[in-house]
């Protein structure tokens, strides 16, 4: 699927934005798995055994396999707000999720957004309100919540 990204001040209310469809690796999990642990530790940690990270583990806490970690989807859909609002979303941008199913590895995920509301301030900013989304290649929503961001002239288009 090809996205075009518009302007940031050309979105208008029920339009639609995505982000790429990729698959969570094993790998990519471990990793993820060990850098937030090596962040909270303050020192480079190793894999863990844990429900990120190893199957058996993770059928043992009635699991059907190991499941990404749920700010892995959180954090693409925070790519996504990053490419389609740049500087916009960075600087003046919201994001909450809820993780409402596991999202198991090499499943091809995307990350997607709906425009509910466009306001203009006084000042010509404008708010840009979206329910944003990760489903699997089922269309099944993996992770759902809420974005915001605040289109200034400021930072420009």
């Amino acid at each position: 699927m090809t996205t075009t990204i518009k302007k940031a001040a050309q979105y208008q209310k029920g339009d639609e934005i995505n982000g790429p469809t990729r698959p969570f690796s094993q790998e990519r999990i471990g990793w993820y798995s060990i850098g937030m642990l090596s962040a909270a530790m303050g020192s480079l940690q190793t894999i863990q055994h844990n429900i990120h990270t190893d199957d058996a583990y993770a059928r043992s806490q009635g699991l059907p396999a190991a499941i990404a970690d749920g700010m892995h989807s959180t954090n693409w859909l925070s790519a996504m707000m990053a490419d389609h609002f740049g500087a916009h979303y960075v600087a003046n941008g919201e994001l909450r999720t809820k993780f409402i199913k596991p999202t198991y590895a090499n499943i091809p995920i995307t990350a997607r957004g709906q425009i509910t509301d466009r306001m203009v301030n006084a000042n010509g900013d404008i708010k840009i309100t979206l329910d944003v989304w990760c489903e699997d290649d089922k269309g099944t929503k993996l992770t759902v919540g809420d974005a915001s961001v605040l289109v200034t002239a400021v930072l420009g288009e």
